[in-house]
This record gives C-alpha cells, structure tokens and sequence, in this order.
C-alpha cells in the first residue's frame, strides 16, 4: 500500500537540545526525522541522520530504525532502537496516559536537588507525584519533574530539603502526564529568595515566559503572604523578567523586606500543611515607539491555551537520537498508509 503525507515540518534544536512534541491530528502509519546539520558533517563520535517509525503492528509500538553515522566517517550504518533501551526512541502517544501503578520509594535524602531512592522504569523528565512521605509530609501530594534517573532512584532539581528537620523513611510515587488537557496549570512553588527582583522555584520543569504575568497562593504556614492579591494591594502585577533555567525564574517584586518563605514543619501536616503555588494570569507586553516593535509577549504560548493534542510523537533529543543535538535542524513527516477496496473481477 502506497503511503500519503498528512503533515510535515522542522525545528531547530538550542544550544541545549530538547526532546519535542509533535501533535498528529490526523495520526500517523509512518514517522520519519532528518536530521539536515549532521547529514552534512562528520563528527567525532556517531550521528542519527535519519530516524523512521512504523505503525500499524509493523514493529513494536515505540521501535523503529536510525540511520547513523559511524565514529569519525560518512559511512551510514542501520539499526534500530527503542524506547526500552539506552538508545532513545519514539514514542508514539494514542490517548492521554492514566497514572501509572504506585511504587514504593525507601528514601528521600535531605539535599538541595532532592535524591529519592526507588526502583522504577522512569525516564529523565517523566512527570510524578510523591505522596505517603514518611518523614516529609511537607511534600507529600506535590508534582515533580524528575532527573539524573537510574533504574534505583531519582533527583528533584526543584526541592531544596537541605533544611528540613529529616530524611523521608518511606514514600509512594506514581508516574503521570505531563500534560494538562489546559495549559499552562499551576506550578507548587519550593522556594522564594529574598531580593531586589525575587528568584522562585518550582517542583517541575516550569512552563513561564518572559512577561507572564503570575498570582500566587501562599499558605501563612509557608511565609511571604505578602505575594498573595500582589496585583490588588500595589496595582502592579507579578511579572517574570527573566529565566534562570528550568526550575527558576525571577519577578519584578522586591521581597527583600517580605517575611521569609519556608516549608512547615513535617509535624504540622496535615493540619497547617496545604502548598504555595503560582499560576498564570495573562502576559505583560512593552512597546517601543520609536521602533514600533513590541516584545514580552508570547503569541504561541499566551495563557491559557489546549493542552498538547492527542495523537502526538515524542522525539528524544541527543547525538543517538531522532531529535538530534544542540542547534541541529530536523526535518520531520508523517504519513498514512492509503486503503481502499481492491474489487476481483466477478466471473461470468
């Protein structure tokens, strides 16, 4: 059966390359990546050029083949790789995933990026929920974006527990969605600094722009109320003026003479624990007459917009991997496969 093309497109990696999401509408029988930087070079270690996915029961869900550059050569060498090895995968996503079975966690140490010790199947940024916390019911409840993840155990870039009273002896954990039906949702904030422009951390991968404008819930258990109902008492909103990096950023409120915020006691769960969150609440723009150009404000990604659409295909980033490296251009297309009814001749 001859395949149609439904969709294509492209993306540039940044300097820190990223693994994508494609939305597919339509939905796909045939997936395939090209990656143009590196078809063009030859690098001192090995590049996927060219990735393809088959759907319809032709391989595994999530296998495919790579096509790849041998170390230090053009020479083009075929494989295939999975999303159940090292080697980095698509990921094909028909319907929106339900939380995953609980696992039982023996540890989490008291660190500024977290390290909890479970055995799991989890993936660098996977999304999960860590509740039941023996020793930290401070978190128990809370999202986390996880890294750094071993099949024992992983890190919690956003918690800085270094100051709690003790370790977690035991915890539960789930893996869920990272996407929300509408997002950007709200985010559990871990910590504000006291400063001249406020740096604040957030449990997950945040997904703020430069220019959002934010409102924050702040139980009084936590410290720093004085950031709840900003835009009411000073007529000015909580505005982000710059990215640290995926779990920080800074606002335009000075908070340096704000009580400090800090996590409750574990003991005093669950009657004075609830979280500190942060939500969007519309962006702020700047406009410069003279130039006529206006910045701060993010057409792609103004709240509140359709969470990632289902079907969709995840690309891994990485030197292995379909969604290639650090400012490589991809080209990517999905295609189905055309049915139709073949009629045999009716004998006379």
């Amino acid at each position: 059966m001859p395949f149609t093309i439904v969709t294509q497109g492209t993306f540039t990696q940044p300097a820190t390359a990223v693994n994508q999401i494609i939305p597919l509408p339509s939905g796909a029988d045939y997936f395939v990546t090209t990656n143009l930087t590196q078809m063009a070079t030859t690098q001192a270690t090995g590049r996927v050029v060219r990735g393809e996915w088959y759907g319809g029961g032709l391989t595994a869900v999530n296998d495919g083949l790579r096509w790849k550059k041998t170390d230090s050569t053009s020479a083009i060498n075929i494989d295939k790789f999975s999303t159940s090895t090292a080697s980095n995968g698509f990921t094909y996503v028909t319907s929106f995933p339900a939380p995953q079975a609980a696992l039982t966690g023996t540890t989490i140490t008291q660190a500024n990026g977290a390290v909890a010790t479970v055995t799991n199947t989890y993936s660098e940024g996977d999304t999960v929920i860590i509740y039941n916390a023996v020793g930290m019911q401070q978190i128990s409840g809370m999202t986390f974006t996880i890294s750094s993840v071993s099949g024992s155990g992983f890190t919690l870039l956003g918690l800085d527990s270094s100051g709690f009273a003790a370790a977690a002896t035991a915890f539960s954990v789930r893996r869920v969605n990272q996407f929300t039906p509408v997002e950007p949702s709200f985010l559990y904030v871990t910590a504000i600094t006291q400063a001249a422009q406020a740096q604040v951390t957030v449990s997950q991968a945040n997904s703020v722009y430069l220019g959002q404008k934010l409102e924050f819930t702040i139980p009084g258990s936590f410290g720093m109320v004085q950031l709840n109902n900003y835009y009411q008492v000073q007529n000015l909103p909580a505005v982000v003026t710059s990215i640290v990096d995926a779990y920080n950023f800074t606002i335009n409120v000075n908070t340096t003479n704000f009580t400090a915020f800090a996590f409750p006691a574990s003991s005093g769960s669950p009657t004075t624990q609830l979280f500190a969150t942060v939500a969007p609440a519309g962006q702020s723009t700047q406009f410069n007459p003279i130039s006529g150009v206006q910045t701060g404000y993010n057409f792609t990604q103004i709240p509140f917009h359709s969470g990632v659409f289902i079907p969709y295909m995840y690309v891994p980033a990485g030197a292995q991997s379909p969604g290639g490296s650090a400012s490589d251009v991809i080209v990517w297309a999905a295609y189905k496969m055309e049915t139709g009814t073949i009629n045999a001749p009716v004998p006379s």
